[in-house]
Protein backbone atom coordinates (compact mmCIF):
# COMPACT_ATOMS: atom_id res chain seq x y z
CA UNK A 1 0.00 0.00 0.00
CA UNK A 2 1.24 3.49 -0.91
CA UNK A 3 0.46 6.61 1.11
CA UNK A 4 0.62 8.93 -1.93
CA UNK A 5 0.86 7.40 -5.39
CA UNK A 6 1.73 10.76 -6.99
CA UNK A 7 5.05 10.87 -5.10
CA UNK A 8 6.43 7.79 -6.85
CA UNK A 9 9.23 5.69 -5.33
CA UNK A 10 6.85 2.84 -4.39
CA UNK A 11 9.51 0.71 -2.68
CA UNK A 12 10.34 3.49 -0.23
CA UNK A 13 6.66 4.20 0.32
CA UNK A 14 6.04 0.54 1.10
CA UNK A 15 8.92 0.45 3.60
CA UNK A 16 7.50 3.46 5.41
CA UNK A 17 3.93 2.14 5.34
CA UNK A 18 5.12 -1.12 6.90
CA UNK A 19 6.94 0.83 9.61
CA UNK A 20 3.94 3.13 10.15
CA UNK A 21 1.53 0.19 10.51
CA UNK A 22 3.87 -1.34 13.09
CA UNK A 23 4.21 2.06 14.82
CA UNK A 24 7.95 1.91 14.18
CA UNK A 25 8.75 4.93 12.03
CA UNK A 26 12.37 5.80 12.97
CA UNK A 27 12.96 9.01 14.89
CA UNK A 28 15.36 10.14 12.15
CA UNK A 29 15.23 9.44 8.42
CA UNK A 30 17.83 10.41 5.84
CA UNK A 31 16.48 10.62 2.28
CA UNK A 32 19.37 10.58 -0.16
CA UNK A 33 19.81 10.25 -3.90
CA UNK A 34 20.49 12.37 -6.97
CA UNK A 35 19.17 15.90 -7.18
CA UNK A 36 15.74 16.36 -8.68
CA UNK A 37 14.16 12.98 -7.90
CA UNK A 38 11.41 14.28 -5.61
CA UNK A 39 12.95 13.70 -2.17
CA UNK A 40 11.71 16.96 -0.61
CA UNK A 41 8.13 16.40 -1.82
CA UNK A 42 8.40 12.85 -0.45
CA UNK A 43 9.50 14.21 2.95
CA UNK A 44 6.45 16.49 3.03
CA UNK A 45 4.34 13.43 2.20
CA UNK A 46 5.80 11.61 5.23
CA UNK A 47 4.79 14.55 7.45
CA UNK A 48 1.26 14.27 6.05
CA UNK A 49 1.21 10.51 6.66
CA UNK A 50 2.21 11.06 10.29
CA UNK A 51 -0.36 13.79 10.91
CA UNK A 52 -3.23 13.47 8.44
CA UNK A 53 -3.75 9.71 7.95
CA UNK A 54 -6.57 7.57 9.36
CA UNK A 55 -6.03 4.23 11.09
CA UNK A 56 -5.66 2.53 7.68
CA UNK A 57 -2.94 4.89 6.50
CA UNK A 58 -5.25 6.77 4.12
CA UNK A 59 -4.36 10.46 4.05
CA UNK A 60 -7.30 12.87 4.09
CA UNK A 61 -6.25 15.27 1.35
CA UNK A 62 -9.20 17.56 2.06
CA UNK A 63 -8.36 18.03 5.73
CA UNK A 64 -7.06 21.28 7.16
CA UNK A 65 -4.06 19.35 8.54
CA UNK A 66 -3.07 18.15 5.06
CA UNK A 67 -3.43 21.64 3.59
CA UNK A 68 -1.52 23.32 6.42
CA UNK A 69 1.43 20.94 6.00
CA UNK A 70 1.42 21.43 2.22
CA UNK A 71 1.44 25.22 2.72
CA UNK A 72 4.09 25.13 5.49
CA UNK A 73 1.58 26.59 7.95
CA UNK A 74 1.27 23.68 10.38
CA UNK A 75 2.77 24.62 13.77
CA UNK A 76 4.16 21.11 14.39
CA UNK A 77 5.86 20.73 10.99
CA UNK A 78 8.98 22.74 10.16
CA UNK A 79 10.63 22.94 6.74
CA UNK A 80 14.25 24.08 7.00
CA UNK A 81 16.32 25.04 3.96
CA UNK A 82 19.57 26.94 3.31
CA UNK A 83 19.15 30.72 3.54
CA UNK A 84 21.44 33.74 3.26
CA UNK A 85 23.10 35.13 6.38
CA UNK A 86 20.66 37.10 8.54
CA UNK A 87 22.34 40.35 7.54
CA UNK A 88 21.55 39.58 3.87
CA UNK A 89 18.09 38.05 4.28
CA UNK A 90 14.87 40.05 4.46
CA UNK A 91 11.96 38.31 6.25
CA UNK A 92 9.67 38.95 3.29
CA UNK A 93 12.24 37.35 0.98
CA UNK A 94 12.34 34.19 3.11
CA UNK A 95 8.54 34.07 3.28
CA UNK A 96 8.26 34.49 -0.49
CA UNK A 97 10.70 31.60 -1.03
CA UNK A 98 8.63 29.37 1.26
CA UNK A 99 5.42 30.33 -0.53
CA UNK A 100 6.95 29.43 -3.88
CA UNK A 101 8.01 26.06 -2.47
CA UNK A 102 4.47 25.51 -1.19
CA UNK A 103 3.09 26.12 -4.69
CA UNK A 104 5.44 23.51 -6.13
CA UNK A 105 7.44 21.29 -3.74
CA UNK A 106 9.59 20.05 -6.62
CA UNK A 107 11.12 23.47 -7.27
CA UNK A 108 14.47 24.63 -5.97
CA UNK A 109 14.54 27.32 -3.27
CA UNK A 110 16.89 30.02 -4.54
CA UNK A 111 18.21 33.39 -3.44
CA UNK A 112 19.84 34.94 -6.49
CA UNK A 113 23.38 36.16 -6.00
CA UNK A 114 23.56 35.18 -2.31
CA UNK A 115 25.47 32.43 -0.53
CA UNK A 116 23.18 30.18 1.48
CA UNK A 117 23.68 27.75 4.36
CA UNK A 118 21.97 26.31 7.44
CA UNK A 119 23.43 28.02 10.46
CA UNK A 120 23.69 27.32 14.17
CA UNK A 121 20.89 29.75 15.06
CA UNK A 122 18.43 27.80 12.92
CA UNK A 123 19.27 24.52 14.67
CA UNK A 124 19.10 26.19 18.10
CA UNK A 125 15.57 27.33 17.29
CA UNK A 126 14.69 23.80 16.19
CA UNK A 127 16.03 22.34 19.43
CA UNK A 128 13.97 24.82 21.41
CA UNK A 129 10.87 23.99 19.34
CA UNK A 130 11.48 20.25 19.83
CA UNK A 131 11.08 20.71 23.58
CA UNK A 132 7.58 22.18 23.31
CA UNK A 133 4.39 20.17 23.48
CA UNK A 134 2.47 19.35 20.33
CA UNK A 135 0.26 22.22 19.24
CA UNK A 136 -2.34 20.33 17.22
CA UNK A 137 -0.64 17.45 15.39
CA UNK A 138 0.14 13.83 16.21
CA UNK A 139 3.89 14.20 15.62
CA UNK A 140 6.34 17.03 15.32
CA UNK A 141 8.16 16.69 12.00
CA UNK A 142 11.28 18.70 11.17
CA UNK A 143 12.37 18.46 7.52
CA UNK A 144 15.90 19.68 6.76
CA UNK A 145 16.36 20.12 3.01
CA UNK A 146 19.86 20.20 1.52
CA UNK A 147 21.23 18.94 4.82
CA UNK A 148 24.76 18.97 3.39
CA UNK A 149 24.60 22.78 3.72
CA UNK A 150 24.68 22.57 7.52
CA UNK A 151 27.57 24.63 8.87
CA UNK A 152 29.92 22.51 11.04
CA UNK A 153 28.66 24.06 14.28
CA UNK A 154 25.06 23.57 13.14
CA UNK A 155 25.74 19.92 12.26
CA UNK A 156 27.20 19.31 15.72
CA UNK A 157 24.19 20.95 17.35
CA UNK A 158 21.85 18.79 15.27
CA UNK A 159 23.81 15.72 16.35
CA UNK A 160 22.80 16.34 19.95
CA UNK A 161 19.14 16.42 18.93
CA UNK A 162 19.59 13.16 17.01
CA UNK A 163 21.19 11.53 20.05
CA UNK A 164 18.38 12.49 22.45
CA UNK A 165 15.23 13.14 20.40
CA UNK A 166 11.91 13.84 22.16
CA UNK A 167 9.43 11.00 21.80
CA UNK A 168 6.99 12.99 19.69
CA UNK A 169 9.60 14.22 17.17
CA UNK A 170 10.53 12.86 13.74
CA UNK A 171 13.52 14.34 11.92
CA UNK A 172 13.79 14.00 8.13
CA UNK A 173 17.07 15.00 6.51
CA UNK A 174 17.25 15.33 2.72
CA UNK A 175 20.44 15.43 0.66
CA UNK A 176 21.80 14.90 -2.83
CA UNK A 177 25.35 14.88 -1.44
CA UNK A 178 25.49 12.12 1.14
CA UNK A 179 29.29 12.20 1.28
CA UNK A 180 29.20 15.75 2.70
CA UNK A 181 27.31 14.76 5.85
CA UNK A 182 29.08 13.89 9.08
CA UNK A 183 29.42 10.10 9.54
CA UNK A 184 27.99 10.52 13.04
CA UNK A 185 24.83 12.10 11.60
CA UNK A 186 24.44 9.35 9.01
CA UNK A 187 24.88 6.64 11.62
CA UNK A 188 21.98 8.00 13.68
CA UNK A 189 19.50 8.03 10.80
CA UNK A 190 17.73 5.30 8.89
CA UNK A 191 18.69 5.91 5.28
CA UNK A 192 16.33 5.68 2.32
CA UNK A 193 17.97 5.66 -1.11
CA UNK A 194 16.11 7.39 -3.97
CA UNK A 195 16.71 6.69 -7.66
CA UNK A 196 16.27 9.10 -10.59
CA UNK A 197 12.75 9.39 -11.96
CA UNK A 198 11.89 8.23 -15.45
CA UNK A 199 10.76 10.50 -18.26
CA UNK A 200 7.10 9.46 -18.00
CA UNK A 201 6.87 10.21 -14.28
CA UNK A 202 8.68 13.55 -14.59
CA UNK A 203 6.34 14.58 -17.41
CA UNK A 204 3.28 13.62 -15.35
CA UNK A 205 4.46 15.74 -12.41
CA UNK A 206 5.29 18.72 -14.65
CA UNK A 207 1.80 18.61 -16.20
CA UNK A 208 0.24 18.96 -12.74
CA UNK A 209 1.99 22.31 -12.28
CA UNK A 210 2.31 23.47 -15.92
CA UNK A 211 -0.82 22.07 -17.60
CA UNK A 212 -0.32 23.90 -20.93
CA UNK A 213 3.26 22.79 -21.50
CA UNK A 214 4.22 21.88 -25.06
CA UNK A 215 4.75 18.11 -25.08
CA UNK A 216 7.59 18.15 -27.61
CA UNK A 217 9.43 20.89 -25.73
CA UNK A 218 8.86 19.07 -22.44
CA UNK A 219 10.37 15.83 -23.76
CA UNK A 220 13.46 17.72 -24.96
CA UNK A 221 13.83 19.65 -21.70
CA UNK A 222 13.54 16.53 -19.54
CA UNK A 223 16.43 15.03 -21.52
CA UNK A 224 18.51 18.19 -21.27
CA UNK A 225 17.91 18.34 -17.52
CA UNK A 226 19.42 14.89 -17.10
CA UNK A 227 16.08 13.60 -15.78
CA UNK A 228 16.36 16.11 -12.93
CA UNK A 229 12.92 17.40 -11.89
CA UNK A 230 14.19 20.59 -10.24
CA UNK A 231 16.24 21.47 -13.29
CA UNK A 232 13.32 20.64 -15.59
CA UNK A 233 11.18 23.30 -13.93
CA UNK A 234 14.05 25.79 -14.08
CA UNK A 235 14.57 25.10 -17.78
CA UNK A 236 10.86 25.59 -18.47
CA UNK A 237 11.07 28.98 -16.75
CA UNK A 238 14.19 30.19 -18.52
CA UNK A 239 13.74 29.54 -22.25
CA UNK A 240 16.16 26.63 -22.10
CA UNK A 241 15.67 25.50 -25.68
CA UNK A 242 16.40 29.01 -26.91
CA UNK A 243 19.58 29.09 -24.82
CA UNK A 244 20.55 25.68 -26.19
CA UNK A 245 20.24 27.11 -29.71
CA UNK A 246 22.41 30.05 -28.62
CA UNK A 247 25.03 27.57 -27.40
CA UNK A 248 25.13 25.94 -30.83
CA UNK A 249 25.41 29.37 -32.47
CA UNK A 250 28.21 30.22 -30.04
CA UNK A 251 30.16 27.21 -31.29
CA UNK A 252 29.65 28.22 -34.91
CA UNK A 253 30.93 31.73 -34.11
CA UNK A 254 33.88 30.26 -32.20
CA UNK A 255 34.88 28.33 -35.32
CA UNK A 256 34.62 31.55 -37.35
CA UNK A 257 36.31 33.70 -34.72
CA UNK A 258 37.29 36.34 -37.26
CA UNK A 259 33.64 37.42 -37.28
CA UNK A 260 34.12 38.95 -33.84
CA UNK A 261 31.26 41.42 -34.14
CA UNK A 262 28.80 38.55 -34.64
CA UNK A 263 30.25 36.79 -31.60
CA UNK A 264 29.86 39.91 -29.43
CA UNK A 265 26.29 40.40 -30.62
CA UNK A 266 25.54 36.82 -29.56
CA UNK A 267 27.05 36.88 -26.07
CA UNK A 268 26.08 40.41 -24.97
CA UNK A 269 22.39 39.58 -24.28
CA UNK A 270 23.47 36.51 -22.27
CA UNK A 271 25.59 38.61 -19.92
CA UNK A 272 23.23 41.56 -19.47
CA UNK A 273 21.46 40.07 -16.44
CA UNK A 274 23.06 40.47 -13.05
CA UNK A 275 22.35 36.86 -12.00
CA UNK A 276 24.24 35.44 -15.01
CA UNK A 277 21.73 32.60 -15.27
CA UNK A 278 21.43 32.67 -19.06
CA UNK A 279 25.20 32.63 -19.55
CA UNK A 280 25.55 29.77 -17.04
CA UNK A 281 22.78 27.84 -18.75
CA UNK A 282 24.38 28.30 -22.17
CA UNK A 283 27.67 26.94 -20.81
CA UNK A 284 25.79 23.98 -19.33
CA UNK A 285 24.38 23.23 -22.79
CA UNK A 286 27.85 23.47 -24.31
CA UNK A 287 28.98 20.79 -21.87
CA UNK A 288 26.02 18.56 -22.72
CA UNK A 289 26.69 19.01 -26.43
CA UNK A 290 30.25 17.76 -26.19
CA UNK A 291 29.37 15.02 -23.72
CA UNK A 292 26.89 13.76 -26.32
CA UNK A 293 29.64 13.86 -28.95
CA UNK A 294 31.89 11.80 -26.66
CA UNK A 295 29.10 9.25 -26.17
CA UNK A 296 28.42 9.04 -29.91
CA UNK A 297 32.12 8.67 -30.72
CA UNK A 298 32.35 5.84 -28.19
CA UNK A 299 29.38 4.10 -29.77
CA UNK A 300 27.09 4.39 -26.73
CA UNK A 301 23.82 2.66 -27.57
CA UNK A 302 21.85 3.63 -24.44
CA UNK A 303 19.48 6.33 -25.70
CA UNK A 304 19.10 7.74 -22.17
CA UNK A 305 22.77 8.80 -22.24
CA UNK A 306 22.23 11.20 -25.17
CA UNK A 307 20.74 14.50 -23.96
CA UNK A 308 20.27 16.29 -27.31
CA UNK A 309 18.23 13.52 -28.93
CA UNK A 310 16.00 16.06 -30.69
CA UNK A 311 19.14 17.55 -32.30
CA UNK A 312 20.62 14.23 -33.43
CA UNK A 313 20.99 15.33 -37.06
CA UNK A 314 22.71 18.58 -36.04
CA UNK A 315 25.03 16.62 -33.75
CA UNK A 316 26.06 14.30 -36.56
CA UNK A 317 26.66 17.22 -38.93
CA UNK A 318 28.74 18.97 -36.27
CA UNK A 319 30.87 15.84 -35.76
CA UNK A 320 31.39 15.57 -39.52
CA UNK A 321 32.30 19.28 -39.77
CA UNK A 322 34.81 19.13 -36.88
CA UNK A 323 36.36 15.65 -37.23
CA UNK A 324 39.64 16.63 -35.54
CA UNK A 325 38.17 18.60 -32.63
CA UNK A 326 39.86 18.02 -29.25
CA UNK A 327 36.66 17.21 -27.33
CA UNK A 328 38.22 16.54 -23.91
CA UNK A 329 40.12 19.82 -24.09
CA UNK A 330 36.94 21.67 -25.02
CA UNK A 331 35.09 20.16 -22.05
CA UNK A 332 37.90 21.27 -19.72
CA UNK A 333 37.76 24.83 -21.07
CA UNK A 334 33.97 25.05 -20.67
CA UNK A 335 34.15 23.67 -17.12
CA UNK A 336 36.86 26.21 -16.27
CA UNK A 337 34.69 29.04 -17.61
CA UNK A 338 31.73 27.88 -15.52
CA UNK A 339 33.93 28.05 -12.41
CA UNK A 340 35.14 31.51 -13.41
CA UNK A 341 31.57 32.68 -14.02
CA UNK A 342 30.56 31.49 -10.54
CA UNK A 343 33.41 33.50 -8.97
CA UNK A 344 31.92 36.88 -7.88
CA UNK A 345 35.33 38.49 -8.40
CA UNK A 346 34.88 38.11 -12.16
CA UNK A 347 32.82 41.19 -12.90
CA UNK A 348 32.76 40.87 -16.69
CA UNK A 349 31.01 37.70 -17.93
CA UNK A 350 31.06 39.10 -21.47
CA UNK A 351 34.85 38.98 -21.37
CA UNK A 352 34.78 35.40 -20.01
CA UNK A 353 32.63 34.13 -22.87
CA UNK A 354 34.67 36.01 -25.47
CA UNK A 355 37.89 34.50 -24.09
CA UNK A 356 36.25 31.07 -24.10
CA UNK A 357 35.46 31.41 -27.80
CA UNK A 358 39.08 32.37 -28.50
CA UNK A 359 40.34 29.33 -26.54
CA UNK A 360 37.87 26.97 -28.22
CA UNK A 361 38.76 28.04 -31.76
CA UNK A 362 42.04 26.05 -32.09
CA UNK A 363 40.54 23.08 -30.21
CA UNK A 364 37.62 22.89 -32.62
CA UNK A 365 40.01 22.93 -35.57
CA UNK A 366 42.76 20.77 -34.03
CA UNK A 367 44.59 18.80 -36.68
Amino acid sequence: MLFDESLGHPENQQKLMNAWQANRIPHALLLHGPEGCGKEAFAIGIAQLLNAADENGVIDRESSVFRKIAQFQHPDVQFIFPTPAQSNAKPEELQAALQEKAKNPYRRVTFTGKNTFIGIDTIRELKKEAGYRLYEGQKKVFIIAEAEELRPEAANALLKLLEEPPQNLKLILVTANLHKLLPTIKSRCQMLRFSPMGETQIAAIVRRFVPKVDERDLAAIIRLSGFNLKRTFEFLDKNALQNRDLAIDFLRKAILIHKSQELMALVEPLTAKKDRDDARQMLWFLLLWFQDILHINKGVKNDREIRNVDKADTLRKFIAFTPTAEINGIVREVEATIRELDDPRNLNPLLLLTHLAIRLNPLLKKA
